[in-house]
This record gives structure tokens, sequence and C-alpha cells, in this order.
């Protein structure tokens, strides 16, 4: 029996995973190119196109490859991912690597494999990404390969994660909707533990900050990237965004700047894929590539018992995976609680909680040691207690958060008014006033139950109510967005 099967049955002699033994084999594939374009085929039982692809088993690039595959952060991830494959009952396999031809960089499921002379369907997961000798030299690969299986390593255990209803391109500074949050978040956080990880030197002269292009630092790609790793760091997306100069919803949505004296609500944070990205890092990253085993084997199993649950666009996940792992690995499940009452200031497990923390917020940032000293003591001291409290019942985590409420404001943006900032509600036809009264009625007395209680309690002017309804028609009838 080897240490991966020893990790999966029990917690008890949980210890490790060695990465360079235990490692799953990284498959790789290229497309079949017709005419100068990829070979596409439908998939079986779906109108949805799939490559066909050829195995690729020589050239410098395989080899460069395989010695990844052999060592490092690569060689880690794929053992987490034969862990995942072991959690969710399957047998352990290949993780496939499909080299996109363009455009490449996302987890998705299925292709047409060509090989003695036949071509067969093979319905696995596969991680496509654009692969290159200076992707791999740079250490860039071992990076977004990290984040890309990380999506599989979810669907693999969570297959039926749902579609939320954010129209909103996801960045890790982006608030979208819970599910892109979880599912982004999760992948993201494979990022930081690549760069723990890394044996690149031109990846660590990176991450030490000794490299960089001025004149692309800013692109938007770019910024992201940085932003994933260091935001998600110092834990930087638990606060609220500030505005650009220009007051529209989307360039609202993509401000990369934050104000650290004012929380997002917690309905944000869950829908903040970067606060995810904190909570799942914090939790789970080690650099000791041995202890991998034991930090990742309870989550992977609460998550695959999630699988068992009715999961919709209402379920708020980030709870629920907390009340679960809570209950198959107590000790873990104690431990995430608190992981998530510190990085939220209080915001998860109690809007009071996050409300005192945020009063010590602006002598703090002012050095003011006379104001902000005495109320550090008994601040901590309910932590403890809201920490305690929520440990004991962790349903209490999903109490204070209500389901979104998603209105169409135009074909690409729509507005969930429990996350909704002034732009957003502007944008849904609102007029400032109300907006204002919609804003302060939610900092004041919590979410809004459904559309109704939101225009009761801003007091909407009769058209403007019935705008709205017609707004959260259309998007009930356009659907989730499925981003896959």
């Amino acid at each position: 029996m080897n240490i991966v099967q020893r990790c999966f049955l029990t917690a008890a002699t949980l210890l490790s995973i060695d990465a360079s033994a235990q490692a799953a084999e990284l498959g790789v594939l290229a497309p079949v190119i017709q005419g100068k374009v990829v070979l596409m085929r439908p998939a079986p039982g779906s109108a949805g196109p799939a490559p066909v692809v050829t195995r690729v088993r020589d050239g410098r690039l395989y080899e460069a490859l395989q010695r990844e595959a052999a060592s490092g952060t690569t060689a880690a991830v794929l053992a987490l991912d034969e862990l995942a494959m072991k959690t969710a009952g399957a047998p352990a396999g290949t993780t496939w690597l499909y080299l996109s031809q363009e455009d490449g960089g996302f987890a998705r499921r299925g292709f047409w494999l060509r090989e003695g002379g036949a071509t067969r369907w093979v319905d696995e997961a596969m991680v496509d990404l654009v692969v290159d000798a200076g992707s791999v030299d740079d250490g860039s690969f071992e990076e977004i390969f990290a984040h890309e299986l990380g999506h599989v390593m979810l669907r693999r255990l969570l297959p039926g994660l749902p579609a939320g209803y954010s129209r909103t391109p996801h960045h890790s500074f982006s608030v979208t909707d819970q599910q892109t949050a979880f599912d982004e978040g999760w992948a993201t956080h494979f990022q930081g533990l690549a760069r723990l990880l890394t044996q690149n030197a031109r990846l660590r002269a990176q991450d030490a900050g000794l490299e960089g292009k001025a004149d692309t630092a800013l692109w938007l790609s770019n910024l992201d990237r940085t932003m994933r790793i260091d935001g998600m760091r110092r834990n930087w997306f638990v606060y609220r965004q500030t505005a650009r100069p220009s007051i529209s919803a989307q360039a609202f949505d993509l401000s990369p700047s934050f104000d650290p004296a004012r929380l997002k609500s917690a309905a944000q944070m869950l829908a903040s894929e970067g606060a995810l990205s904190t909570f799942f890092y914090r939790q789970l990253a080690t650099p000791d590539a041995a202890a991998l085993g034991a930090r990742y084997a309870p989550m992977f199993r609460a998550l695959h018992a999630m699988s068992r649950e009715k999961l919709d666009a209402a379920t708020p996940l980030l709870p629920l995976l907390a009340r679960t792992l809570a209950r198959e690995a107590p000790e873990d499940g104690k431990r995430f609680i608190a992981v998530l009452a510190e990085t939220s200031h209080g915001a998860l497990v109690s809007p009071a909680l996050a409300a005192a923390s945020q009063a010590g917020f602006a002598p703090a940032l002012a050095g003011d040691g006379e104001a902000f000293v005495p109320m550090l003591k008994p601040l901590r001291t309910r932590f403890a207690q809201a920490v305690a409290e929520t440990q004991a019942q962790p349903e209490r985590l999903a109490r204070h958060v209500k389901p979104a409420i998603w209105l169409l404001a135009s074909p690409t943006l729509a507005v969930d008014l429990n996350t909704a900032e002034r732009p957003h509600l502007l944008a849904l036809g609102l007029d400032e006033k109300t907006a204002g009264r919609a804003l302060a009625s939610r900092r004041k007395d919590g979410d809004f139950s459904s559309l109704e209680d939101f225009n009761t309690r801003v007091k909407a002017a009769p058209a403007a109510a019935r705008r709205l309804a017609a707004q959260q028609e259309a998007l009930k009838k356009l659907g989730p967005n499925r981003r896959d």
C-alpha cells in the first residue's frame, strides 16, 4: 500500500505525499491539424465539439514537461490530482495536458484520441493550455498549470458545482457570484502554492520582485496575475474596492485598488474569488511538499461529500464547505472556521464583530496607539468567543448571508442587490437617492431577503419596482452564465 492510499483510507495514518514517487502520469496531447485549423468532432450525446488529438511521446517540449512532472511544483500538484481521483472513488489514472494552439488556459472535459489507426472518445478531464519552451523555462507553465489543474481537481471532487448568474468578467479583484468565486478562488490558491514550491530560478526572482517589465505591468491580465499572488498573501480582497474616476459599473468592477479602512460585506466576500483564494491558501498551502497530503485530504473528502448535496445558485458554498469539513474532520473544520474569521475580520462569523473591527481601522491606520490599543484586547476576546461559538455551531456561518437577488441591467451586466455598489444600482435605473437608501439599509439591517423586501426597505417608486421586477424576470429567462 503506497503513501497516497494510506492518506485516502484514514486520517489517523495520513502523513504525507511523496510528490516525486506518487504523482499521477502526465499525459501530453496535441491537436490534429487539418487545413491549418484544429480538427473538431461532435462529442457523444452533445452538440458541442471536442478536439481530435494525438498523444505526444517524444520531442524536446515533451521531455521538458516530463522533467517538470517528476519534480517540484508540477510533481506535487500531480500527486494531489491522484489523491483527488482516489477520493472521488476513481482509479488513479492519467492527468491530461492538451497543448492548445490558441487561447488555452482552462479546464475542459472530453477529447477524441487518435492512435493505432483508430479514433476513440475519452471522457476525461484535461488541462487546456498554451505551452512552449519559454513558459517552461520562466516558470509560468508550472504556475498556470497548477491553477488549471485546481479546476480539474474540483470537478473530480464536486462535479455538480453549479454556475452562477454574474456576467462580470472574473478577475482576482472582481466581485462576481459565489459559484464563480468558489471555483476561481480554489484554483487561484494553487498559484500561491506553486510560488511556495517552485524550484524555477526565474519564477523565484519574479516572486521576489527582482524581475518585471515596466511597459506591460499594468496590462489587465498581467496586473491580475500579480494581484492574485500579492493580494492573496496580503489579504487585500476582503476590503472594499475604490472606484476609478469613471463611476460606471464596469469601471468599478475592474478597479484594482482597495480601501483598507472599509470591509466588504460577508456577501461580497463570498462572491470575491480573491477573498476565497486567501481563505483556501491560508488553510491549505505549505512549503513542505511532504505535508501536502495531510493538508489536502480532509478538504478533498469534504468537497466530495458536498457532491451528495443538492447544490444550486442559492447554495452558500463556502459556509457549506466549512460545515461539511467540520463534520468530516473536526480539527480541520475548527481551523478553517478560525481562518475564515480572522481573514474576514469577523465578517463571516458576526456582522457586529466585523463592525467592531472596522471601528478600529481608522486609529490603526493613523498609528494612533492611544485610541487603538485599548480597543484591541476586548476585540480579541470577542473574536475568540465568536470563533468558539461558530466552531460549536458551524451552521452560523450562513445565517447572516441571504441568497443573491439577480437582475439584468444590460446584456453584459447582471446585478445582485446584496453585493451591488452604487454604480451597479444606478445601472439598474435607480436614482441617486434610492441607491443611497439601499446601501444604507443593507449596511444597517443586513442583506435583502427578496426583491419585495428591497422595494419596501428602500421605498422604491412604483415605476422603479416594476422595472426591477422585469429585470429580475429577464435574468431568470437568460439563466446562469456557464463560463466554461
